[in-house]
């Protein structure tokens, strides 16, 4: 969809997580949106129900996920800084929901767009001029590279990054252990992977890790902090914020 100037419009959804932990995080992407030549309309203070969802309680996932489903549905295009947000609003809230409802919360749903895939996919890229010198390990957030498949774009939209070095971790595909609930029903499970994932980025001498999902970063830069490791985490979004003039 387009506005009268030709402009792409969009919708920003910031995940609650996001609101509450780093929310300068959602004014990067504003920021990167912009710069495409995006209008941006910003949702904030929705929730897409995966909390609830992951402990079992799909009544209240189904009422959460609907006030985010109402602000999206006026929206062609809704880009959300969470491939974990987006993976539960695309594949789990609509089987929440049962007849026309579920085919309603599917087409709404179809909409959600993770940012990192929206960016390295829009026609307007290419005029974005992008330099920060550095280095930076990459973290694979799991819902980004099982449930939605954008590795190849990630990596892809990092490397148009002039003078960023981005390091591979050895054990790429391991979970960092967050999980959401499940930290809290195993932590001890969780803080176990989350320092094998600390002890694999630390192997690659970067002091800073970038990834698609603030989530996962909140969760190692906490524990980073309490094995007295120096560690930056930056999201995509922040990445791309920074590297624009």
């Amino acid at each position: 969809m387009a506005t009268v100037t030709g402009m792409p419009r969009v919708a920003l959804f910031a995940p609650c997580f996001m609101a509450t932990l780093r929310p300068v995080d959602a004014r990067h992407a504003e920021r990167v949106l912009r710069a495409l030549g995006d209008e941006v309309t910003v949702i904030e203070g929705r929730c897409c129900g995966q909390p609830a969802f992951n402990s079992g309680y799909r009544d209240e996932a189904r009422a959460t996920g609907r006030e985010l489903l109402r602000a999206a549905q006026p929206h062609a295009v809704v880009v959300t800084p969470s491939a974990s947000c987006v993976s539960m609003v695309r594949h789990y809230l609509p089987t929440t929901f049962e007849g026309e409802r579920n085919v309603a919360a599917q087409s709404i749903g179809n909409r959600f767009r993770e940012f990192a895939d929206y960016v390295a996919n829009h026609p307007a890229l290419d005029s974005l001029s992008l330099r920060l010198p550095g280095v930076m390990a990459y973290h694979d957030a799991c819902h980004a590279r099982r449930e939605l498949g954008l590795t190849g774009a990630i990596l892809g939209l990092l490397g148009r990054v002039e003078g960023l070095e981005i390091r591979r971790l050895h054990y790429e595909e391991e979970c960092c252990g967050f999980g959401g609930a499940f930290s809290v029903k195993h932590a001890e499970v969780s803080a176990a992977m989350m320092a094998a994932k600390l002890a694999d980025v630390g192997s690659t001498g970067a002091r800073v890790l970038v990834s698609t999902d603030l989530s996962c970063l909140a969760h190692l830069e906490a524990g980073a902090r309490g094995l007295g490791m120096a560690l930056e985490t930056w999201t995509v979004a922040e990445v791309l914020s920074r590297a624009l003039p």
